[in-house]
């Protein structure tokens, strides 16, 4: 996977009447239909040009989305990769997201990885090593979903590539205290209720593995990674949809339990 893959054929004109669009669905929590035909990313390349230049405008980013790259039963290439940002970041008790169409809170449990060094451009690959030794222990996290486009709209990966892959923030939990884990059972606990119990399991096997991607990848696209920025790596339980206004108890296998709300944006 070379740089030369991601050169845009979209104008500077398309690539920003698109981002204005994305960012004020963003804002407004509102998602719609497809964007125009004139400005619809349908390459990865225009694709990944429409999602950082909403990165330059939206907000500071404070780390990144990622998974290992793959490729669909058609042959197409699909890259996982999505801002985070800051004034999207929420920690402590309760936790702000706009609702689903259903009225409910969607999420994805992972870890997130914070970054201990800065990260400049090149043009030759790190090793994964190199990579792994450039972050610290993670956090326990939630990515908060949301998706800019309506269900039914018919977008397809590249557009919700160019939308930042379903992201609408990420809640930041506490530091892991024991040792990473590729699975374990997550239990959820809310009042009056029996507990809820998933198989958590990282897709890669290995919540690590996406990592030397993402670096490698954002390296040659000329985009610096700065100390301080976290790295969400896969969801270890698919999307979970839960009430707004319960207090639930979240476990991640033997790690000390937290407590989190959920409310409405």
């Amino acid at each position: 996977m070379t740089e030369s893959c991601f050169i845009p054929t979209f104008t500077a004109e398309q690539i920003n009447a698109a981002a204005e669009q994305l960012m004020h669905r963003r804002l407004q929590g509102q998602p719609g239909g497809l964007l125009a035909e004139q400005h619809r990313p349908l390459l990865l390349a225009d694709a990944l040009a429409v999602q950082l230049q909403v990165a330059q405008q939206y907000s500071k980013v404070i780390g990144w989305k990622c998974g290992v790259p793959s490729v669909d039963a058609n042959g197409q290439l699909k890259i996982v990769l999505g801002p985070l940002y800051q004034n999207e970041l929420q920690q402590g008790a309760n936790c702000m997201l706009w609702p689903s169409a259903q009225g409910l809170a969607r999420v994805e449990p992972e870890y997130a990885y914070p970054l201990l060094d800065d990260v400049v451009p090149g043009d030759h690959s790190l090793s994964d090593d190199a990579v792994f030794a450039l972050f610290g222990a993670p956090h326990l996290a939630l990515e908060l979903i949301q998706s800019r486009y309506q269900a039914d709209a018919g977008a397809l990966y590249p557009d919700q590539l160019a939308d930042g892959l379903f992201n609408q923030g990420l809640w930041l939990g506490p530091v892991l205290h024991g040792p990473e884990q590729a699975s374990f059972t997550l239990t959820l606990n809310q009042a009056g209720q029996e507990p809820v119990t998933h198989a958590a399991r990282h897709p890669n096997d290995n919540p690590r593995a996406p990592l030397p991607w993402l670096v490698n990848f954002l390296r040659a696209q000329g985009v610096s990674l700065t100390a301080g920025q976290v790295i969400i790596t896969g969801s270890f339980a698919g999307v979970l949809e839960l009430p707004f206004g319960s207090d639930i108890r979240w476990q991640f296998g033997e790690e000390p339990a937290f407590q989190l709300s959920f409310c409405p944006r």
